[in-house]
């Protein structure tokens, strides 16, 4: 999110009543954007107004539910500070009509598209196109429409292209096939274009091999003496029966038309060339940044177009004179966002920092978990290091919630999402880095306390293995092999059991090592503040 609003608002309802401009109180900034051309980005855009006082409470609730269970008591959380304001300025999503020409063949004369003399047009034809939507108020306001319909509304777009289907144009050139000349039809190859070729029957001879004598020209009479064949004559050949006498025949190819249709223009004598104009907006957003502090620039840019849901946001539409007075096309955003400053005394721990959004979220905010919990974090790294009575000292860090939950959670959950779910749970008040250290310390000091179980778990697990395999190979030997209807049946079903045996065996140490771990650590932190 960068740069500066491209337009000015034309909108003397824009600034909210009572407002006052961060540049000049004193002056009257409609008046300054909508009379100065040449001040285009408007000098006077931010203005503050009062905050609603609601969201004082809503800080210190955020701080109480943080300390909850961390060791602080309510009456020991105090605000000390709380100076806050609503942020109002205008931002604009600038929308930039770019153009790209998809060319395709078709065969035939395509109707629909509008018709051009020349390829040579399609440029100049699209870039008329982008004029005529720029100058047309009903696109323009139908783009807004759909662009402000997305789940973004067109906030924090950087040079993102936006397909919108219905500015998309299509034009056709209709050209003569060379091919055929444009007729349509080709001169067959195959008769020359005579229409008719050899009967392959006689090679257009016009006779064919007597089949009654073969050719021999006689055939066996009585008493085994050769007579004359009657059929031909003794001739040995007969009239063709493809051409009958003819000795062509219509031409196979063409059918006696003598021409053939033309396979690059199937016959239509032109060729269409279609040009799909994609002519799609792209979106450049910006506000004036000059004006806005630098913890709210941060947020902003960090939200993105979430900024939506914790900013108050009005779409700022230009009258159609205001529209004609400018050749541009942009969506205006009125944006009202409370900020604050805010300070805390917890215990004697000052705890500063900075509200942002109408949900009333804390920001940057030092990390006073890691410092009121560090009693149970030294306990816990002791516990890690093995110094001392592992169990008692994990029952001095799960006295706070933020530790005994991370420690609970690496016992039974990946590291990524112990990860997560800590710092979302603790989102003011705990460090990522401290975090991935106190899951770290979890680890190892969970593998001292769960050492005994692991290794009557492993033994359990020998246990049944040996046990599971000790069935099989005096019950279930002589009774699993011949359902194996495979050659080295035996082989693989003694294989089979015992890799079977061993898994058993393995699953059912792992579980009693888990439910071990989950009866020490429940039995730890059962006097542990809820």
């Amino acid at each position: 999110m960068s740069g500066e609003p491209p337009y000015p608002p034309d909108n003397p309802d824009a600034m909210p009543p009572g407002a006052t401009f961060s540049s000049d109180p004193h002056d009257d900034p409609t008046k300054e954007v909508i009379h100065n051309p040449e001040n285009k980005h408007g000098g006077a855009k931010v203005y503050h107004s009062e905050i609603n006082p609601e969201l004082r409470e809503i800080a210190k609730q955020q701080i109480l539910e943080a300390v909850k269970g961390n060791g602080i008591k309510p009456d020991e959380v105090e605000m000390t500070k709380f100076e806050g304001e609503t942020l109002e300025f205008l931002a604009g999503t600038e929308l930039k009509l770019m153009n790209k020409n998809v060319i395709k063949h078709q065969m035939g004369k395509v109707t629909g598209p509008k018709l051009l003399a020349n390829t040579k047009m399609f440029d100049e034809e699209a870039k008329k196109e982008m004029v005529k939507i720029s100058r047309s108020p009903d696109v323009i306001a139908r783009m807004r429409d759909a662009i402000t319909a997305r789940e973004d509304k067109g906030l924090a777009l950087d040079n993102i292209k936006i397909k919108l289907t219905f500015l998309h144009k299509d034009f056709v050139v209709h050209q003569p096939c060379k091919n055929c000349s444009a007729q349509g039809r080709l001169q067959c190859q195959r008769c020359a274009g005579k229409g008719k070729e050899s009967c392959p029957r006689c090679q257009a001879r016009g006779s064919e091999t007597c089949p009654t004598c073969s050719g021999r020209q006689y055939i066996q009479g009585p008493n085994n003496q050769n007579q004359q064949c009657m059929r031909c004559n003794g001739t040995g050949r007969t009239p063709c029966s493809g051409c009958h006498e003819a000795k062509y025949v219509t031409c196979s190819a063409c059918k006696g038309q003598a021409t053939v249709i033309c396979q690059q223009c199937n016959g239509h004598a032109y060729n269409s060339v279609i040009c799909m104009a994609q002519i799609d907006p792209v979106g450049h957003y910006g506000f004036q940044r000059d004006e806005i502090p630098k913890r709210a620039l941060d947020r902003l840019d960090a939200l993105g177009s979430d900024i939506q849901h914790h900013a108050d946001i009005e779409i700022i539409k230009r009258t159609a004179d205001m529209e004609r007075d400018h050749d541009d096309i942009v969506i205006l955003y009125h944006i009202k966002v409370p900020m604050a400053q805010v300070g805390f005394d917890v215990k004697g721990l000052a705890v500063p920092a900075f509200l942002f959004g109408k949900q009333g979220l804390l920001y940057d905010a030092s990390s006073f978990l890691e410092t009121i919990t560090s009693p149970g974090i030294k306990a816990l790294k002791r516990a890690a290091l093995g110094q001392g009575d592992v169990a008692k000292l994990l029952t001095q860090a799960g006295k706070y919630k933020m530790l005994r939950t991370v420690i609970t959670d690496t016992s039974r959950m990946a590291n990524k999402k112990v990860l997560q779910k800590a710092l979302r749970e603790n989102r003011i008040g705990l460090s990522e880095e401290t975090a991935k250290k106190l899951i770290i310390m979890s680890h190892k000091a969970l593998a001292l306390l769960n050492k005994r179980p692991k290794q009557i778990g492993m033994a359990l697990g020998i246990i049944v293995a040996s046990a599971c395999s000790a069935g099989y190979f005096f019950a279930g030997r002589d009774i699993l092999p011949p359902m194996i209807p495979m050659a080295n049946a035996q082989m693989i079903a003694d294989t089979a059991a015992a890799f079977a045996a061993c898994v058993v065996g393995y699953g059912a140490g792992a579980l009693y090592t888990k439910i071990s771990l989950s009866k020490s650590l429940k039995a730890l932190f059962a006097n542990s503040d809820a």
